[in-house]
């Protein structure tokens, strides 16, 4: 089911999907998974944000004596024998809590699909003195609705110069690179790297991390677009990146707990690390 990736690894996956989830359809998710994943692949950085929708075919009463990370269910798939009048074959049977209901019962937005028109491009406009969401509309040829849906815009008639609103485009009217703001959109390719990217620009890694509002450093896509505002800076440390530390081969958890002049257990928890003994080349720890 998880390809051979690692227990952290496949629960920053699912962090960055069902985020991805969420933002996108604005209503709250859950995971549906069976007992064995719920108890030994989803971590507690899952179970605290999400509730749990349950495979289980049996006495589905036993469930309270099994150890997951989560403390309890809101929804139960006990079957998938089940049958329903008027329906051929068998079925999934469920039995829900009034948890598993939304109170939300708007319309899912309608989020148009990137790739069914290569000529859109997202860009990022930063905010000016004086500026108003209806001339950024105009401007970019969108909508302030438009604006409002992709940028989760509380108050429309309230934008503040210096934020950074995203925005969906066509490239035959706007570059697909340059940005009015001094900075560029780089699209990440199969391979790359956040510290490979920050170095080809002459940038921190915390820098691109913290202007795309990355949770994950270590968690990257292709096709995903960064924002990177270049800098003449060309001798930074592409080990050490301000609050970042890219581990080396070799290295270990308390040797670089003892760099920093921390704990163990510090960085563990700051970088949701479950085992202490495993640490990867390459991966990125946040080290304050």
């Amino acid at each position: 089911m998880f390809g051979g990736v690692s227990v952290q690894e496949s629960n920053q996956i699912a962090q960055v999907f069902l985020e991805t989830v969420k933002r996108l359809t604005q209503k709250e998710v859950i995971v549906y998974s069976d007992l064995s994943n719920a108890r030994d692949r989803f971590g507690r950085e899952i179970a605290d944000n999400y509730e749990l929708w349950i495979a289980y075919y049996g006495d589905y009463n036993n469930l309270r004596y099994t150890q997951t990370s989560w403390e309890r269910w809101i929804g139960v798939q006990y079957t998938d024998r089940g049958y329903v009048p008027g329906i051929r074959g068998n079925v999934d049977r469920d039995l829900y809590t009034e948890n598993i209901f939304l109170s939300d019962t708007s319309e899912i937005p309608n989020t148009d699909n990137p790739n069914q028109n290569n000529n859109t491009e997202t860009v990022f406009y930063t905010v000016k003195r004086g500026d108003t969401l209806s001339e950024i509309a105009s401007q970019y040829g969108t909508t302030v609705q438009e604006l409002v849906n992709i940028n989760n815009l509380a108050n429309p008639n309230l934008i503040y110069p210096g934020e950074t609103l995203r925005i969906s485009t066509n490239s035959t009217v706007h570059g697909a690179e340059t940005r009015g703001t001094g900075s560029i959109i780089y699209t990440v390719k199969r391979g790359n790297t956040l510290s490979q990217i920050a170095n080809s620009y002459g940038v921190t890694v915390s820098h691109i991390v913290e202007i795309n509002n990355i949770q994950n450093p270590n968690l990257i896509y292709p096709g995903e677009k960064l924002r990177i505002t270049e800098s003449s800076n060309t001798n930074l440390n592409p080990v050490t990146q301000n609050n970042y530390y890219t581990v080396q081969r070799g290295d270990t958890l308390s040797g670089i707990a003892k760099k920093y002049g921390v704990s163990v257990q510090y960085l563990a928890n700051l970088n949701g690390i479950r085992n202490p003994n495993l640490i990867y080349a390459g991966q990125f720890l946040k080290v304050s």
